[in-house]
């Protein structure tokens, strides 16, 4: 559904501005759907935070954790799914390529969880005030988007360079011996 979304607008787009897409197809691909997964991670961040969180009122280091670590894992299955299928367009279904992809892919996004909840955590010092006991979403959100930022930036690097590298002059890992591509 959002990849037909995409292919509608760039569609309509004067043939300069296609030939500037054409030349940034992965890197336009890429942004648009780090937006979508930005947008789901925001809204099930936002959601446990001040919703499921809120309810429960526990210490705001462990509330943000717990909020984080949900946007997280929901992000990370559909990044996945769409930078394998729509941005990097690996075809491979050889279980060895998969299990690689896959395995990397989390490994890449593990470490980029602690770098996203590294700057939350710094964040609570300046939106939780717990002396008065208040929060302030406005400086919650900005912390949050620096920290999407960085993460989608080291996230776009490791998969292009490492998940899903194309091996040049490499036979497919999916082909037969002697068949070729």
């Amino acid at each position: 559904m959002f990849d037909k979304i995409l292919q509608f607008f760039v569609k309509l787009l004067p043939a300069p501005l296609k030939k500037l897409y054409d030349k940034f197809e992965e890197l336009i691909v890429y942004i648009y759907y780090g937006l979508l997964t930005t947008i789901l991670n925001l809204i099930v961040q936002f959601a446990m935070q001040f919703g499921v969180m809120a309810l429960v009122s526990w210490d705001a280091k462990l509330e943000t954790t717990i909020s984080t670590s949900v946007a997280w894992l929901v992000a990370v299955i559909f990044a996945f799914y769409v930078n394998k299928r729509y941005v990097f367009k690996s075809e491979s279904k050889a279980a060895g390529t998969l299990a690689y992809e896959f395995f990397t892919f989390v490994g890449a996004r593990a470490l980029s969880y602690f770098m996203e909840l590294g700057i939350m955590i710094v964040g609570t010092f300046f939106y939780h005030d717990t002396a008065t006991d208040t929060d302030n979403p406005v400086i919650y959100f900005i912390f949050k988007f620096v920290a999407q930022v960085v993460v989608t930036l080291a996230n776009y690097f490791f998969s292009k360079l490492v998940v899903f590298k194309k091996k040049k002059d490499a036979p497919d890992a999916d082909a037969q011996p002697g068949e070729a591509k």
